[in-house]
């Protein structure tokens, strides 16, 4: 009886050390995920009640304000628990990521899946940088100041980096060259949108506050 507790004992502790890895540079707050699952949540933001939740933030772009949720309202085709579903079309967007059986890529948007294909989940957005190489810059986001965030690749493992503080995309590019990730995806932000929580050992860790109801899509990490 004492080794079935012990056994138990362990595997409850395993599960409690289950947090995410924080590294920080000069300029940069790098959130290294411990998961099994990545999806993309839709419609409503995952609780902080629930407990197998270790990481989520908004993923792509929301079209309209609009008070009830509307998969169309999603920028482009998205794919969520393993289900393709379509979105606006967004010009802005020049990648996309998917995540399933394990498995993630990066890709340019023309590559993006027009069915779901065994992937889990997957969503379309700006690509920052792609196999080492940064992208072409927009215009808009060229004049843009804000705290920004990315979904990376980096010595092969996923995180998601944010800016310390209100920057230039500009100088966001170029920290995210310096710390040399292979891969770099934007996630929206802006005031409302930047609204995302994760799991440090149990305890829940806000990131900047929830002033808003229209977010529409969360790239969610489970234990």
């Amino acid at each position: 009886m004492k080794k079935v507790f012990s056994i138990l004992s362990l595997l409850i502790l395993q599960i409690n050390c289950y947090a995410v890895t924080i590294e920080t540079t000069k300029d940069l707050n790098v959130y290294y995920p411990e998961y099994s699952k990545i999806d993309l949540v839709c419609g409503q933001m995952p609780k902080t009640s629930q407990k197998d939740v270790e990481f989520c933030c908004e993923a792509a772009f929301t079209g309209e304000l609009l008070n009830e949720f509307k998969h169309l309202n999603i920028a482009d085709n998205h794919i969520c628990n393993g289900e393709m579903k379509k979105g606006y079309r967004c010009k802005a967007n020049t990648g996309g990521f998917v995540w399933g059986k394990g498995k993630w890529k990066f890709m340019k948007k023309v590559d993006f899946p027009t069915v779901a294909n065994g992937w889990n989940m997957g969503f379309c957005q700006l690509l920052i940088i792609y196999n080492g190489e940064t992208r072409p810059i927009g215009s808009k986001m060229r004049k843009s100041r804000t705290i920004y965030r990315a979904l990376c690749e980096k010595d092969g493992k996923l995180c998601i980096v944010e800016s310390k503080k209100v920057i230039t995309y500009e100088d966001f590019v170029k920290y995210l060259k310096n710390f040399k990730v292979k891969h770099a995806l934007y996630l929206d932000m802006g005031s409302g949108w930047n609204h995302a929580w994760y799991r440090d050992k149990g305890k829940v860790v806000i990131l900047h506050p929830k002033t808003h109801n229209y977010c529409t899509n969360w790239i969610t990490f489970y234990k």
